[in-house]
């Protein structure tokens, strides 16, 4: 009995070391993050060719109001003018039409991107305030607006085929008939010999603009061959994701880089723009490659390119109400989730009473027991255009285990994410 005594008591007092030193060890965590966290409003970001900013779920409303917030910081303090999202290219230009002063409305532009995750009264607003932005500026001091994604064929195929009508109308004629398989209504439904036979007339189509670039950029200009060729690019680009069997993620994080490679490119050499701000995911954001299967993510390739002058900015939530499509049903519907655990970033930042928070890594750096923590793998959320129940009961289902400091330069935190409000049809 006394053995059993003295070992329980031994326990006993194990225990409360362990609990006391995780305590003090929580408490100086939250005392450090405190110490460097500022309000968003406070925000501050460094001077950079390409600023990024990924969102820690497609279906909340404080995610694209941040897309806005950060995007107007930077546009009036250091001149940005180039926006570019995790959307269709093809659809992105509709939008940039609209925001340059085109007909139609911000709903209809907000649709046009080409996913429903941006069919929402947040990013109507965000677009709205774009035009209004533009209104009576010079063509020069315009914000453009581009999408960098690649999974969409119709406005593609609309702006590739309206320039070459104009350029050489028989050879729209027969690529148009022999391209119709590649279109919208059934991207999901294609057999993939449908889509190589396909993809064969794209390669020819594109050999056929180069080899005619200076016939073609005489009865037009060099900008709308580039151009055209860009919306060429992504339909080839979309239909090489669908018909072979490369590794879907992997080629499309690829795609994507090459994208803002490109509009950037393009933006330097017809309007002198030298920097970009891009939007998307956490996922394809941050530098470290985490999501499973994934072996060089968009935000990886652009900070092997760039080095320090990509600056990568992920988002975090401690509870989120959001929008999702049901992973069994297809039903787009809402979820919750309340993020846990005693040292997670998220539950951290809880805890500091903060609505919301920006903390950039560099400049955390004096504090080293801070740093040596943000520089461990941790849970960060990364919920994407599909959920379920399921995934919100097991952290990792709708997180990414990543090194936090080394995915992103800063991270945003907001307390408590609510859905976004969907435009009404």
């Amino acid at each position: 009995m006394k053995k059993s005594l003295l070992f329980t008591i031994s326990l006993l007092i194990i225990m409360c070391v362990l609990t006391g030193f995780q305590s003090n060890s929580t408490t100086t965590l939250q005392q450090s993050l405190k110490s460097n966290i500022v309000p968003v409003s406070n925000l501050e970001l460094p001077a950079k060719t390409i600023i990024g900013f990924g969102e820690a779920t497609h279906g909340n409303k404080q995610f694209t109001t941040l897309k806005l917030d950060i995007f107007k910081r930077l546009v009036e303090k250091q001149g940005y003018r180039v926006f570019a999202i995790e959307g269709d290219f093809g659809g992105g230009q509709k939008v940039n039409e609209y925001i340059l002063g085109g007909s139609g409305t911000a709903q209809a532009a907000a649709k046009a991107i080409g996913f429903t995750i941006y069919n929402t009264e947040e990013m109507t607003a965000l677009l709205s305030w774009m035009r209004s932005f533009n209104e009576h500026r010079d063509a020069k001091d315009q914000i453009h607006f581009y999408g960098f994604d690649m999974q969409r064929y119709d406005n593609n195929k609309n702006g590739l085929f309206s320039y070459v009508k104009k350029v050489d109308p028989t050879l729209a004629s027969t690529y148009e008939t022999a391209l119709a398989n590649l279109n919208d209504k059934t991207v999901y439904d294609q057999k993939q010999a449908t889509v190589q036979n396909a993809l064969s007339h794209m390669k020819n189509l594109m050999a056929r603009m180069k080899e005619n670039k200076s016939v073609y950029t005489a009865k037009s200009s060099e900008k709308e061959y580039e151009l055209a060729l860009a919306y060429a690019e992504a339909i080839t680009q979309n239909a090489t994701l669908r018909g072979s069997n490369a590794n879907y993620s992997n080629a499309r994080d690829f795609f994507m880089a090459e994208k803002v490679k490109w509009i950037l490119s393009f933006e330097q050499k017809y309007y002198g723009r030298k920097n970009i701000f891009i939007t998307g995911h956490n996922g394809h954001i941050e530098k470290t490659s985490t999501s499973v299967g994934m072996k060089t993510c968009m935000g990886a390739y652009l900070a092997k390119t760039f080095a320090d002058q990509y600056y990568a900015i992920g988002s975090e939530f401690y509870e989120s109400s959001f929008l999702a499509n049901d992973a069994t049903t297809g039903e787009r519907k809402e979820f919750y989730i309340k993020n846990s655990g005693n040292e997670r970033l998220a539950v951290l930042f809880a805890q500091t009473n903060m609505k919301d928070g920006f903390l950039d890594f560099a400049k955390a750096r004096k504090d080293e027991e801070f740093t040596a923590y943000v520089n461990r793998v941790q849970p960060i959320s990364a919920i994407g255009a599909d959920f379920s129940s399921l995934y919100g009961s097991f952290e990792k289902l709708y997180t990414l285990q990543m090194v936090p400091a080394k995915a992103f330069d800063g991270l945003i935190f907001v307390r408590t994410a609510t859905p976004s409000v969907m435009i009404k049809e």
